[in-house]
């Protein structure tokens, strides 16, 4: 049995013992083994987006994949799953724009999985501002260390009252430029070290962002409006992170 990185650990814990799973994109399949060999997920399936992908999965699973609990399927997003057919989807190392693109593409068959693992590369802000916008439950916000990076894992539950398809909310949320799409407050209550270090990496980005725009002549009043409101958020998460915040404040996000 392969031992899991740090980041897929992460993602495997959010497995429940007894919960079939599908992984899409699932490349090597390292995880959706690790769940079977363990005893974690009775029946796994793993999903890429071509043969020679999935090919990669099969010689991780050596004469295991000739069992009837794993199955190989190459193809695009869920289109590959029957509705409902697993109790979770991972869908990990992909960016958030092309996550939220594969949970868009069908709604109704997304609201039939019951719990989604997220693990978006970049744009994550914009995917939690869909999935809150198409009233998914968004259980728990976590952040891991693979290498140099700082990779998030987003553990959501999608609306329940599948059959219409209808994923619209009535009440208005935060715009999605808002930064606490992208950096949630309940992380520093959490994981509050590496919440405050992914603040400061938040913080970078938004400053050269800015840069960029005082360069320029033609960048809109809004627009540098919007990224110094960003850089003011990071800078206040950075300068908190080492004092005490009340934990009413946290929960709230007024900070």
């Amino acid at each position: 049995m392969n031992k899991l990185t740090d980041r897929l650990q992460m993602i495997a814990d959010e497995i429940e013992t007894g919960e079939t799973m599908a992984d899409i994109g699932t490349d090597h399949g390292f995880l959706p083994l690790y769940l079977w060999e363990c005893g974690i997920s009775p029946h796994v399936i793993m999903c890429d987006i071509s043969e020679p992908s999935l090919a990669k999965a099969k010689a991780a699973a050596g004469a295991y994949q000739f069992g009837h609990e794993l199955s190989f399927r190459a193809g695009d997003g869920l289109t590959v799953l029957a509705s409902g057919e697993v109790d979770a989807v991972v869908i990990a190392g992909m960016g958030g724009y092309l996550i939220r693109d594969i949970l868009a593409e069908d709604p109704a068959k997304t609201m039939s999985f019951a719990k989604f693992i997220l693990q978006p590369r970049n744009h994550a802000g914009a995917l939690r501002h869909w999935l809150a916008s198409n009233g998914f439950r968004i259980a728990r916000n976590q952040l891991v260390r693979e290498g140099k990076f700082i990779c998030e894992i987003i553990t959501v539950f999608p609306p329940k009252g599948s059959d219409t398809g209808d994923m619209s909310l009535s009440e208005p949320l935060p715009a999605e430029t808002d930064p606490a799409w992208d950096l949630p407050p309940d992380l520093f209550k959490t994981q509050p070290e590496l919440a405050a270090e992914y603040a400061g990496v938040k913080l970078g980005i938004e400053e050269k962002i800015l840069e960029g725009m005082q360069r320029s002549d033609s960048v809109a009043p809004s627009l540098l409006s919007v990224v110094k409101e960003r850089i003011a958020y990071f800078q206040k998460c950075t300068r908190d992170a080492s004092t005490d915040i009340p934990p009413d404040v946290l929960a709230t996000g007024d900070f």
